[in-house]
């Protein structure tokens, strides 16, 4: 009898660590949601991280959930795909005869590895991240801007998946372009200016997207690299104004004079356009061997 209490006991103790263990998994996640500004980013995110834990309860019997139309998981535009970590595709609601293939290799219109990029997130140390691409909508014939989030799942058995989701035309986030100017400072660090400054160039890279670009300029003011506005390139711009008359570069530098990174609002047009527009942008202090550069992107609040 004594021996049965026990077992009972322990099995009692496991299950309730078990259940604790999944409701502070999913505390953690939803109290991220906070980060984010947007009804849209935090839908997505929402979203994927339920599919996520649906998968982790159930396995790969989760699957079929994902394939009812006119349900939270698929409808409209919106529809949860997923991926093993190979890149080979298991779910795609919006078209069954795309399943079975390996997708490592997809790019978009622009050459972006998106495929690469999907498993990389999914591989990141967090288990999780964004990946902005263009895409086609259904029924439209040119691709758009599509925002994708990315998370990694672990079935009871041990499977591991990329569970994601994206949204079209989706607004930017604050937090996109922090962590594109930390990711473009370490990137600048690792690699020094060459390799770095021909990385931001790059349209088929993960440092432009939307209307959002890493910029690159010295302690002086001197720009030494804007991939959308390349004429500034090799100019000091220290004394630029905006719109308004705002000296926004002689501002941020003197900020940055006693601070290692800062935010900076003032009006400059969208890429493409001659209109001056609110433009929000980050900027970031880089060490590096011999010098001091500044990293900074941005974007436009108003879309």
């Amino acid at each position: 009898m004594l021996k049965k209490t026990s077992i009972l006991s322990i099995t009692f103790f496991l299950a309730l660590m078990l259940l604790l263990s999944c409701s502070s998994r999913d505390k953690i996640d939803y109290q991220n949601l906070a980060q984010y500004e947007h009804k849209a980013t935090k839908e997505i995110v929402k979203l994927v991280t339920d599919a996520v834990n649906l998968i982790e309860t159930e396995g790969k019997q989760a699957f079929e959930n994902f394939y009812k139309k006119d349900s939270k998981w698929f409808h409209d535009d919106t529809y949860i795909f997923v991926w093993g970590l190979d890149g080979m595709r298991y779910v795609y609601p919006r078209d069954r005869s795309g399943e079975g293939k390996n997708m490592l290799d997809l790019k978009d219109i622009n050459g972006k590895p998106i495929g690469k990029m999907f498993v990389e997130a999914a591989k990141s140390s967090n288990g999780h991240g964004w990946v902005f691409y263009e895409w086609t909508k259904p029924e439209y014939e040119k691709p758009i801007w599509k925002s994708t989030y990315i998370k990694k799942a672990i079935t009871p058995d041990g499977e591991k998946y990329l569970v994601g989701c994206g949204k079209y035309n989706m607004p930017m986030e604050k937090i996109f372009v922090k962590k594109v100017v930390d990711d473009a400072a370490e990137f600048l660090k690792q690699n020094g200016r060459e390799k770095a400054f021909a990385e931001f160039k790059d349209k088929s890279g993960k440092f432009i997207f939307l209307d959002t670009y890493v910029f690159v300029k010295n302690m002086q003011g001197m720009e030494l690299v804007n991939p959308l506005f390349p004429e500034l390139e090799g100019k000091n711009i220290s004394k630029l104004q905006d719109a308004a008359g705002k000296y926004f570069v002689q501002e941020e530098l003197e900020k940055l004079q006693n601070n290692s990174a800062c935010w900076n609002t003032y009006m400059w047009p969208k890429p493409g356009e001659d209109k001056p527009s609110q433009k929000i942008v980050y900027i970031k202090k880089v060490k590096m061997p011999s010098e001091t550069l500044v990293v900074g992107s941005g974007y436009y609040p108003e879309q």
